[in-house]
């Protein structure tokens, strides 16, 4: 039998210079979350199947999960997410200080069909604020989901972060006329909107508000809606604790300067946790109209532990979705993307220079220089040909101890000679 060189479907593999994108990518999400004073985390790859079942939806666990019962008879899934393992991290750490300002990159696996941006086994950015029902929260999640547009440098005007609040909108839609009955089916309905033909969504909706035309006409006009102050909506939620917080956190991102923050009732997100303030974070580029990342407030997760009700609010962002937005719009540096392996190789022109070879090697990167040595034993002139390839512009040829060294200078052939001291200085 022939064994296959492709990985599963939807299984990630990456190359040095697909994974070298990827750990910028990652490293600039940590930074900005650092900067912002949150802490790095990590939980369970594998956790037990009810842990998700209990509040991640029926469609999520039961249809896009990898769950399977182990040698132990127990049922087990690998984690599709990370935020109800957060929520059992903080429901088990007795006393905590809060609020606490977690995040993290882990890898998840969800069992759908792979496409552009979409795969079975994918790195997840993860950032979280537990302990504080304040809709500072929220504002301040949005804030650093900005900066860190800002630090890829990305324009506003090609991502908008649409928001809305679930609260809100489940009594929007009692008072559009749905069933409580239905609104599972309306919200589910809503969720798919970007993601069908305006026509054959709203015959879908039409389906879940009962074939009831008159229903389904207000609940397009409320998805529709583009602002708060829309008088169509004032009437409709006049009196609505909800709405009212809705309008204190619209003037909380205008105060803010926010400028990528945008109410869009169409915003519920599809997880079943979420019960106030939602939002996406959008493409809006013509390139690819998708969402890149969704989040909001989960206040009943740490709950299901015990008597501990602890409020939480975050969000969830693909990494590959992210970088293939950074590379559609040309975000990734060049820097990146054409790095070199090392700041400079040395040449072995003969096997009785190998060891003078590795002790020139030891002592450059003790001052922190990036060395690569020849280890091929090939002529010389492939040497050369093989430190190109690695993007390496700078190559020493060893010689005996205590000699002069000689380093040449690919790009434009310049030869630079001297003392190991004095060529330390040079690469430095």
């Amino acid at each position: 039998m022939t064994l296959s060189t492709k990985p599963l479907s939807g299984m990630r593999q990456r190359l040095p210079h697909e994974f070298r994108v990827e750990k910028y990518v990652v490293e600039t999400l940590s930074l900005s979350s650092l900067n912002a004073g949150f802490e790095e985390y990590d939980c369970p790859l594998i956790e037990p199947l009810s842990l998700f079942a209990a509040k991640s939806g029926g469609e999520l666990v039961g249809r896009q999960s990898y769950n399977f019962v182990d040698r132990g008879k127990r049922e087990v899934i690998l984690r599709p997410e990370v935020t109800p393992s957060l929520a059992r991290m903080i429901a088990a750490q007795g006393e905590l200080q809060l609020p606490v300002r977690w995040f993290s990159s882990p890898l998840c696996y969800r069992y759908e069909r792979p496409q552009r941006g979409r795969v079975r086994e994918f790195v997840q950015f993860n950032l979280d604020i537990l302990g504080s029902e304040n809709l500072a929260a929220e504002l301040e999640v949005i804030l650093v989901l900005q900066d860190i547009m800002k630090s890829f440098n990305a324009p506003s005007s090609i991502y908008r972060i649409g928001w809305s609040s679930r609260r809100f909108m489940a009594e929007a839609l009692s008072r559009c006329g749905v069933e409580p009955e239905s609104a599972p089916g309306v919200f589910s309905a809503i969720d798919k909107r970007d993601k069908m033909k305006e026509d054959a969504w709203y015959t879908f909706l039409l389906g879940e508000c009962g074939g009831d035309s008159d229903v389904a006409d207000r609940v397009l006009s409320l998805v529709s809606v583009k602002s708060p102050s829309s008088k169509w909506l004032i009437d409709l939620m006049a009196g609505s604790a909800a709405f009212e917080e809705v309008e204190r956190f619209n003037e909380l991102l205008l105060s803010s300067g926010i400028e990528s923050a945008e109410f869009s009732p169409g915003v519920v997100r599809g997880l079943d946790y979420y019960t106030g303030i939602v939002f996406e974070l959008v493409d809006t580029g013509g390139e690819n109209n998708r969402s890149l990342c969704g989040g909001g407030r989960y206040d009943n997760l740490v709950g299901l532990f015990g008597n501990k009700k602890i409020s939480g609010v975050g969000f969830g962002l693909g990494v590959l979705t992210l970088t293939l937005f950074l590379e559609t719009y040309g975000l990734i540096p060049v820097s990146v993307k054409e790095a070199s392996a090392a700041d400079v190789y040395i040449a072995v022109s003969s096997p009785d220079f190998v060891s003078s070879a590795a002790r020139l090697a030891l002592s450059l990167r003790k001052e922190g220089i990036r060395v690569m040595m020849d280890v091929s034993g090939k002529k010389m002139n492939k040497q050369f040909s093989e430190a190109t390839r690695y993007g390496i512009t700078s190559v020493v040829t060893a010689g005996a101890d205590g000699a002069m060294y000689k380093m040449k200078n690919i790009d434009d052939g310049s030869v630079f000679t001297g003392t190991l001291d004095e060529l330390i200085g040079r690469l430095k």
